[in-house]
């Protein structure tokens, strides 16, 4: 299946993880983003986004959660990507952050914004990258 899913509760309880992790490091305009990585064997990851005065040295959350997943395992499947804005709002990824998802999640679900924008589905990473930088490295 290509198209939107429900989320899961396990999901869920990740966004919210993610949502109380923001909260708990907002400085000011600082760390607006807060990404959750899950892995197949259960793990949560955490992220938030590193702002830098020199914008092109500023880095999303979701490389962030992602590199803690590869620095703690680099075997262990990551299954589920999402990240939160300093609202407690879902955001799709951002263009290179969807072709670095591709390189080290090609399998897993990534929570965009519903419809309504109120909530989230989510979307094989496949589905978000349906042309990617380099096609050869498409696994589905």
């Amino acid at each position: 299946m290509t198209g939107p899913r429900r989320p899961d509760p396990a999901h869920a309880a990740a966004i919210e993880a993610a949502r109380a992790f923001s909260a708990s490091r907002q400085r000011g305009d600082w760390h607006a983003v807060a990404a959750v990585v899950l892995t197949a064997s259960g793990r949560q990851y955490l992220g938030i986004n590193l702002d830098s005065t020199l914008p092109r040295a500023s880095i999303c959350a979701e490389p962030v959660a992602l590199g803690m997943a590869m620095a703690a395992d680099p075997d262990d499947r990551v299954t589920f990507v999402a990240a939160v804005n300093r609202h407690g709002r879902v955001i799709p990824p951002c263009g290179p952050c969807r072709e670095l998802m591709l390189d080290y999640a090609p399998g897993a679900l990534i929570a965009v914004p519903d419809e309504a924008e109120t909530g989230f589905v989510t979307l094989p990473m496949p589905a978000l990258m349906p042309t990617a930088y380099k096609h050869d490295r498409r696994k589905e």
